[in-house]
């Protein structure tokens, strides 16, 4: 893995190459007003059949075993594209890697591919929230930028005060899924009366989809009617 002052020089590069060329692909500099080029958005792994209401990969779209066992937290799950290169290096350069601009890009990849369907009928879009520390060291919520250009694009009402990250949790990386619902107990509050409300929620990446299903049951709770959630891969 290259070292701190490698992985900063790589930082630099990109953000001067996005700064020389604002309306250029970010994977091959070809001419692209969103950030990504058509070729090169045709190149990234779709994510194939999945349960609609986990988005766990199967080999048919269908419920899964454990949606069928037990009422899921979320009524519907769309996600466009799988965890995979180049995108998922896109998205660690975006969270991690000191490279905000890559939001643009990302966030109308989101927008372009995600079904209408998928945000038909949407009274609240409420992204993942981060907690002020963890934003604070960040300087941004990567879900919240992708969720403003959606709403933007597609008419929709974003809801950035709805919830609050309480709870300073360590990062979910590598954690089991048992493991990520313990970290993530009494994680979020919400601070809204959402009875009989439609509400979407928004990450970058679903992994297990421990934490949209535990954001979920708060919403639930707080009375949303109907609770979805997007996000741009699913790892």
């Amino acid at each position: 893995m290259p070292g701190p002052g490698i992985r900063c020089l790589f930082a630099w590069a990109g953000a001067a190459l996005e700064w020389l060329y604002p309306d250029r692909c970010v994977l091959c500099l070809a001419p692209a007003r969103g950030g990504i080029c058509v070729a090169c958005a045709a190149d990234l792994v779709a994510h194939g059949p999945a349960c609609p209401t986990c988005a766990e990969p199967l080999p048919v779209a269908d419920a899964c075993p454990a949606c069928l066992r037990a009422p899921p937290a979320l009524d519907a799950v769309s996600v466009p594209f799988a965890y995979a290169w180049p995108l998922s290096q896109l998205l660690l350069g975006y969270k991690r890697g000191g490279r905000p601009q890559l939001g643009r890009p990302l966030a109308q990849l989101l927008s372009d591919h995600l079904p209408t369907a998928a945000t038909q009928g949407v009274d609240c879009v409420i992204p993942v929230p981060l907690h002020e520390q963890r934003r604070a060291q960040r300087g941004f919520n990567q879900a919240e930028a992708l969720a403003r250009v959606l709403c933007r694009r597609r008419g929709l009402p974003l809801d950035t005060g709805a919830v609050r990250r309480v709870v300073a949790t360590p990062s979910q990386q590598g954690l089991s899924r048992r493991a990520r619902k313990v970290n993530l107990r009494g994680a979020f509050t919400v601070e809204r009366d959402l009875r009989g409300s439609r509400v979407l929620l928004v990450d970058d990446v679903m992994t297990t989809g421990t934490t949209l299903t535990v954001l979920a049951r708060e919403v639930r709770r707080a009375g949303a009617d109907w609770v979805g959630a997007v996000a741009l891969a699913r790892a």
